[in-house]
């Protein structure tokens, strides 16, 4: 697989996520519970920050950064978590490489609990 100029093994793309979005039921007596429902289960390629990188994540109080690469996914955005095991990650950004609609590139940290 070719991203611009640089070309990349597919077989990097091992680690099975899954994309979550956000849902809202409502229980009895009408209160509203938050959620996850499952967006798509995808192969990507997870590098965990390394080097500068972490000094600059450190500063910004992230927890686990982590670019994400996966194939292009309508319907993705910010507001969307990264389930990898039992580990759930907000999306801090999305890069449609390119803006092919072909690979995006996200921006991961993991979600505080509570």
């Amino acid at each position: 697989m070719k991203i611009g100029d640089k070309a990349t093994n597919p077989g990097e793309m091992r680690t099975r996520i899954t994309l979550q979005q956000r849902t809202v039921t409502s229980g009895d007596g009408g209160f509203q519970t938050p959620g996850w429902s499952t967006l798509a289960s995808v192969w990507a390629k997870w590098t965990n920050v390394h080097g500068s990188e972490v000094w600059a994540a450190q500063s910004v109080q992230a927890e686990q950064p982590a670019t994400v690469l996966i194939r292009y996914l309508a319907g993705l955005d910010t507001t969307c978590a990264v389930l990898k095991g039992s580990d759930r990650f907000e999306i801090v950004s999305i890069d449609d490489i390119q803006e092919r609609n072909e690979y995006l590139e996200l921006k991961v940290q993991r979600m505080r609990s509570g």
